[in-house]
Formats: structure tokens, sequence, C-alpha cells
């Protein structure tokens, strides 16, 4: 097994998700790491209050080096359309990529947030269906990464729409995430805050175009009305 599919599997069995299911592969991967992690565990109940000290270093430097590895992995560059076959390398480097970008999000990850929004168009190498039938988080998984780490992101997010050029999809993506974590009032808040913050004549223009894709519920409101209104007079 190569270490970055042990880095992955690590990564899940950390956050408790993972399924030892039927075989022993799984198994013997994890039996090398999992008595010396269990060591530390244990130690933060220790009655030594240094040793208590020391698992709480280890444990916090252990997440470190996890989350540098799984940056590295989203990191990764890779050719825009895998192979289709499971065994081809292309395609384990595409899936690597993607569980490291999907672990970043699971794991709260707020150190991932640069290399998340880097990759904000890269395609789940699973998704084959294109088009509204696939919500966007599914397909652009940078995206639904960003939304579960949630508040931390929302600055660096701004900040990608005021330095973008006319990118529509970049910023649809940047769109949808923003409203996964704050709504649409609140995002349009922000938006308008940084709006009057900024003196670039350029990031202005990005950040008004991001608007009309939050309304608040006021604003849907006198939309319909509108067009209740229009086909009243017709």
């Amino acid at each position: 097994m190569n270490k970055e599919t042990m880095i992955v599997l690590f990564a899940y069995a950390s956050m408790g998700t993972i399924c030892l299911a039927s075989g022993t592969v799984l198994k013997t991967a994890f039996s090398d790491f999992s008595d010396e992690s269990k060591l530390v565990v244990d130690a933060l109940k220790s009655s030594n209050r240094q040793d208590r000290k020391e698992a709480d270093r280890a444990i916090r430097e252990q997440q470190k080096q996890l989350i540098d590895e799984l940056v590295r992995m989203a990191a990764e560059q890779v050719k825009p359309t895998p192979s289709r076959s499971t065994q081809d390398s292309e395609y384990v480097r595409h899936h690597a990529k993607y569980l490291a970008i999907k672990l970043l999000g699971d794991l709260r990850a707020v150190q991932g947030v640069p290399v998340l929004l880097a990759n904000l168009e890269y395609i789940n190498p699973d998704i084959v269906v294109v088009g509204s039938l696939v919500e966007e988080g599914q397909r652009y998984i940078a995206a639904e990464a960003l939304s579960k780490i949630g508040t931390p992101a929302v600055k660096p997010i701004i900040d990608k729409f005021s330095g973008q050029d006319e990118d529509e999809l970049s910023r649809r993506l940047c769109c949808w995430t923003l409203k996964r974590i704050l709504g649409d009032e609140l995002s349009q808040l922000r938006l308008r805050i940084a709006i009057e913050e900024t003196r670039d004549a350029a990031a202005k223009a990005n950040l008004k175009a991001a608007l009309p894709y939050f309304k608040t519920d006021q604003e849907k409101a006198a939309e319909e009305r509108a067009k209740e209104s229009g086909q009243t007079q017709k």
C-alpha cells in the first residue's frame, strides 16, 4: 500500500468515519500505527501532567503533518481527463487528489483554504454527468470542501471575487460556496461592505458582478410581485 493511500486512510481513521469492511488489507494498514496512536491518546489520561501535555503536543503535531500532506496532495497537477479505468495510474492520482480535497473539507482544515481556492474548478473524477443534473458541490468538490470549512473561508473567497478577471465559472462557484456558508442576506451584506471598502475600480466591478447571485427574501418577493403585475397588465 503506497504512502498516499495510507495518508488518506489514516485521515479517515482519525475522524472515526472509516468502516473496516471485509478483507484484511485495511486492518493490516491500520495495525502499523493504531497501537502507537492508542498509546498517545491513552497518555492524555495519564496521572502525570507532563505526559498529558506531551500527548497533547504529539496529537497536534500529528494532525498538522497530516493536513500538510493532504494540502500537498490536493495541489498535485493532474491531466484534465483521467482514464475511466480505476487501475490507470493517472486515475489513481486523480482519485488521491479528490480524496485529499474532500478530507480537507471534512477535517475543517483552515490551512487548506488557499489550495482549495486554487482548485475551485477541479472536477470530481467520478462524476461523468454534466449540466444541471449534478449539484455544484458534487461536481466541483473544492467548493463543497470550502463550504464545510465555513466562516474562515469567507474573506479569502471575497478576496478572490475582487481579484479575478471575468471568469464566470469561478465567480459562480465562489457565489455558490459563499451562499452555502452565509446564506443570501449575509453574503450580500459582506459583498456590499467589501465594495465600499475597496478603492480599486476593477475589484469593485468584480464584486458588484457577484451581487445578483444573492437575493434577499424581500427582493425575491418584490420580483414576484413585479412578475405578477406584468402578467395582470397583459
